[in-house]
């Protein structure tokens, strides 16, 4: 079926892919096919070394909440994740000048959700309410529970930064 050289560039396009492949892993400490952020990665805690300072505390009220609710999204989703999965968020939409209203991205690798969460604070803690629940259309994002209360309105778009280990403003 091959020929002796037509074997041997398969075998040498294969182990390009395959190191390809691992690089980008030891690179970002996720596979390519793996999207957005872990459940545990804005969170995750793990020993720096002893020359090391600590991780940096969040800083505004947004922080918090984009990793509080990045942990609590399994809870917090309306819907089970698919295939024994679970809930990872890819990004948040804040109501422009408002930390109490955001809308929420968020998958388990096969199914797109998004839900519009009301934030109240209490004693450094923060109780989420689900206002609207969407799910992914064809072109855009279908209510499926709920009232949009916040449509129209402008967004403050908030991503994970692999490298900085943080949320970032994107717009």
């Amino acid at each position: 079926m091959f020929n002796k050289k037509q074997s041997i560039i398969l075998l040498i396009l294969i182990l390009i892919l395959i190191g390809a492949i691992f690089l980008y892993w030891r690179t970002y400490q996720r596979w390519p096919w793996q999207k957005g952020v872990s459940v545990a990665s804005p969170t995750a805690t793990v020993s720096p070394p002893e020359s090391s300072s600590p991780a940096p505390q969040p800083k505004t009220v947004r922080e918090k909440i984009m990793n509080d609710l990045a942990v609590k999204i399994a809870q917090i989703s309306p819907v089970e994740p698919v295939l024994g999965g679970h809930w990872f968020v890819d990004r948040f939409w804040f109501v422009n000048g408002s930390d109490k209203d955001v809308y929420v991205e968020y998958e388990d690798g096969h199914i797109l959700r998004r839900v519009l969460l009301t934030i109240a604070e209490s004693n450094g803690s923060f109780k989420y309410t689900v206002a609207a629940y969407f799910e992914s259309g064809e072109s855009d994002w279908v209510l499926k529970s709920g009232q949009d209360t916040q449509f129209g309105k402008s967004l403050d778009l908030y991503e994970y930064n692999e490298v900085k280990k943080e949320w970032v403003k994107k717009n």
